[in-house]
């Protein structure tokens, strides 16, 4: 092979190789920009997922939420509600002796007030 055959080779190879890298360089760009775009689409779909997942989930607890505000507030009302009825009994069970005490007082009174009144008569 004379020199001029090998330069004829070796040019043609190093354009041969160079072309294919062009080529390459091209066919990996395109699937990249592929890649890329499944992926921002695979990602957009995944948001909007997560983003419906959330919003259920907000949504759940905001209604246990209210729910067990509305509990709590029924168990205060019933605390009150027992309290006021003992105390009511209490206070009902305190009136009707005093009231009975008070009776008796002015029974005494009386009493006294007659005897007072036999024993020293006005002058």
């Amino acid at each position: 092979m004379t020199p001029e055959d090998r330069d004829f080779i070796h040019t043609t190879v190093a354009n041969s190789a160079e072309q294919l890298r062009a080529e390459l360089s091209a066919h990996i760009e395109q699937s990249l920009q592929t890649t890329r775009a499944e992926l921002s689409a695979h990602i957009e779909q995944s948001l909007q997922t997560t983003r419906a997942e959330l919003s259920a989930h907000i949504e759940q607890s905001q209604e246990r939420t209210i729910e067990a505000m509305r509990d709590m507030q029924t168990e205060i009302l019933r605390g009150l509600q027992a309290f006021a009825t003992g105390n009511y009994a209490r206070m009902h069970r305190i009136e009707t002796s005093d009231t009975a005490t008070n009776t008796r007082i002015e029974a005494l009174e009386q009493r006294v007030l007659s005897l007072e009144t036999r024993l020293h008569p006005p002058q």
